[in-house]
């Protein structure tokens, strides 16, 4: 029996026993072993072709290489030290060049296609026939028709494309940024703000020494939890400015590694940019697409580029009105409060005061401060009470196990049961740290399926966000933004964790793109809502119940210049579609410029010199989401339309939560998904919910 833990474990990894050695001897033995297994695959008589022997068998082969590649791009973003980053560089190539050669094989394609005309075909079950069908597209998109140079190629491409991903979202995770601020600066910032800045100085102190860190200073980096506070609440014009400007430097020419940094190579990501839109824009060529967004929108809901700008266009031109009104607002009330901002002008209202401004004039208008919600949102209590929803809605039950491993102290692992059986595990990793990816996403580790002897496989994800950690003084405090953030992503863990279809391929989040975003913003809404608010907001000290004054109050702000947030979207929508709608290499132009004609565009406002967004937009160059942004508001208009009926027939029905559970979490990709929805809306999908809820009609009067 082979003793590598990545080669011999169950059901649970056991990563504290994972080193990097381990990893590469890892990838290569699977590896091999999947290219033998391949071998006996590509051997079947074709006159005895049946599912089981052919596309099941590739089910069981992706299987055996993701249960050891999958914990290793889990943590990678999660514990990403030199030593794994560097094992994964290493590994990388080998784990794509087996796809590559696996995807690109003659033998294989063949042997799907003949499948597929034989009489055994005729006779699938609805979830065989759409993986059948499914799987010939993607080997079509995956350049199986390709031949000798143009198939060499692309596997090139492949190989390229995943080098320069990782090595993207490297610099802009890399990119660091410490604003050391001093006591008589730090006036705005409440009290927990500010205790978890010092302890943060005192770490620094103890390795830079108080020469570099003076006593009593604290810092603020571009995590989230460090940089939101610091933007919205700080009246220091001119060091907010100094912080925006260093927060849109990440992966830029301008960034650095920051205090604690010892490399002193480049992070920037602007060359990196047009190397992998000419390498996707040359593989959609090699398919016979004009351009990449066609290519991608094959696997999307969406019908063709040119509707998704179409689209987004249209949601600009209604939000646009609604944007200008809410800027001048600002503009007039910089000038009320006389506001000295760090330019000395009152004319416009500048990128890092718009948080500031925006949360002193919802709290005038709205009687409406939100540093007065954080007690009431204590995290274990909320974690508690997000679950209960889930409980209520869907009859399911969460406990903790310690038993399983982890790759972190901070993580908690949580067992999932429905009717007293386990149905899933899900890691919850929630706070930030230096070898951490930023933001918050959910990493699928084991779907939920059934193997090829009918055995039932339990789900695994892990759920990942950096929400403020707890200081010596108190526990951690949530932001209600946070809040909205820990229940997106949880309703992502919902939809991975539910799913009762038999295919692995099919399973959970595997849905089209523009469609997977849907179970995580309705997911949102019970944050938005008085009576699923109430069930958990509960002072962390007192116990007592959020006032309904204050609640009524937050829930009114809701809708607080939603034109500028929604216009924001629409940017980095129509950016990226611009990138991949272009059709030839040489009519590439420089990413910041496309974003600036964008915003000049449809926004309210100029991009600020020295910044340079697109160099850290990793959704689109180094995630999943080129020419896919979009899905966000396509998906949220599919959402706001589905919670209607949550609304209209109660927020915490159970009723309506069983149908939605049977209708899309419990579905994954097993039909279309506007099947999916129309079975739980019993109609296709309308704009008007979404246009109701973002007040755009105030737009047009």
């Amino acid at each position: 029996m082979n003793k590598n833990p990545l080669l011999n474990y169950q059901e649970f990894v056991p990563y504290e026993q994972i080193s990097a050695q381990i990893i590469e001897e890892a990838v290569i033995q699977r590896v091999e072993t999947a290219r033998a297994k391949l071998e006996e695959i590509v051997k079947i008589d074709p006159n005895n072709l049946s599912f089981k022997n052919t596309l099941f068998e590739f089910i069981e082969l992706d299987n055996m290489v993701e249960k050891v590649w999958n914990p290793v791009q889990n943590l990678l973003s999660l514990m990403g030290s030199e030593e794994i980053r560097e094992v994964a560089n290493k590994t990388r190539p080998i784990i794509v060049q087996f796809y590559n050669d696996y995807s690109l094989d003659e033998r294989v394609y063949k042997l799907v296609k003949d499948f597929s005309q034989s009489e055994a075909a005729q006779n699938l079950s609805h979830e065989e026939k759409r993986h059948l069908e499914n799987t010939l597209t993607g080997f079509k998109l995956s350049g199986a028709e390709l031949e000798g140079e143009a198939k060499e190629e692309f596997k090139k491409l492949n190989l390229e494309l995943s080098e320069l991903s990782q090595k993207f979202s490297d610099n802009a995770t890399d990119s660091k940024f410490e604003l050391i601020v001093k006591d008589e600066d730090l006036e705005g910032l409440s009290n927990d703000v500010i205790q978890t800045a010092k302890e943060l100085a005192n770490e620094y102190r103890k390795k830079l020494g108080s020469e570099k860190i003076p006593e009593n200073a604290a810092i603020f980096n571009l995590d989230y939890p460090s940089y939101g506070p610091f933007m919205k609440f700080s009246t220091k014009s001119k060091l907010k400015k100094l912080f925006y400007e260093n927060y849109l430097r990440k992966g830029t020419t301008q960034a650095n590694r920051g205090l604690l940094g010892t490399k002193e190579d480049s992070l920037d990501n602007e060359i990196l940019i047009e190397k992998i839109f000419k390498a996707k824009l040359r593989k959609s060529h090699l398919l016979g697409f004009k351009n990449y967004a066609e290519l991608s929108l094959q696997t999307k809901m969406a019908p063709s580029p040119q509707k998704v700008k179409e689209f987004l266009q249209r949601l600009a031109s209604k939000a646009k009105l609604l944007a200008q009104q809410e800027n001048q607002e600002l503009i007039e009330f910089q000038k009320e409060i006389n506001y000295q901002n760090s330019e000395n002008d009152f004319s416009k209202v500048y990128p890092w005061d718009k948080e500031y401004l925006s949360e002193k004039l919802r709290e005038k208008k709205y009687a409406f401060d939100t540093n007065l919600t954080k007690p009431y949102f204590e995290l274990e209590q909320t974690i508690t009470g997000m679950f209960n929803i889930a409980t209520t809605l869907f009859n399911i039950e969460f406990k903790t196990n310690e038993q399983i491993e982890k790759w972190h102290k901070d993580v908690t692992v949580y067992e999932v049961f429905e009717n007293q059986e386990k149905i899933g595990t899900f890691y919850m990793d929630l706070f930030p740290r230096d070898i951490k990816r930023g933001g918050a996403w959910v990493m699928p580790l084991v779907q939920a399926c059934e193997n090829i002897h009918g055995e039932k496989i339990l789900p695994q994800c892990t759920l990942s966000c950096n929400l403020t950690k707890p200081s010596k003084e108190q526990p951690s405090l949530l932001n209600h933004t946070e809040v909205t953030t820990l229940f997106h992503e949880f309703g992502h863990a919902l939809h991975h964790l539910l799913s009762k279809v038999k295919l692995e391929p099919l399973s959970g989040t595997n849905v089209e793109w523009d469609f997977v975003e849907l179970p995580s913003q309705l997911n949102e809404n019970f944050v938005w809502e008085k009576e699923s608010l109430q069930s958990f907001a509960k002072h962390f000290q007192t116990k007592e119940a959020i006032p309904d004054e204050l609640l009524e109050s937050m829930l009114k702000a809701r809708t607080f210049n939603e034109g500028l947030a929604c216009i924001r979207q629409l940017e980095f929508g129509l950016f990226d579609l611009a990138i991949y709608m272009i059709e030839k290499q040489e009519d590439f132009e420089q990413p910041l410029e496309i974003f600036k004609k964008i915003v000049t565009q449809i926004g309210v406002n100029e991009v600020w010199q020295g910044t340079n967004f697109p160099c850290a937009f990793s959704h689109i160059f180094a995630g999943g989401y080129s020419a896919g942004y979009y899905s966000y508001k396509w998906a949220e208009v599919l959402e706001a339309d589905a919670f209607s009926r949550f609304q209209n027939e109660g927020v915490l029905n159970p009723q309506v939560g069983l149908e939605y559970k049977k209708a899309i979490l419990e579905k994954g990709d097993s039909q279309k998904p506007m099947e999916l929805f129309v079975e739980f809306m019993q109609r296709e999908p309308r704009e008007e919910a979404l246009l109701q809820r973002m007040g755009l009609e105030v737009a047009q009067k």
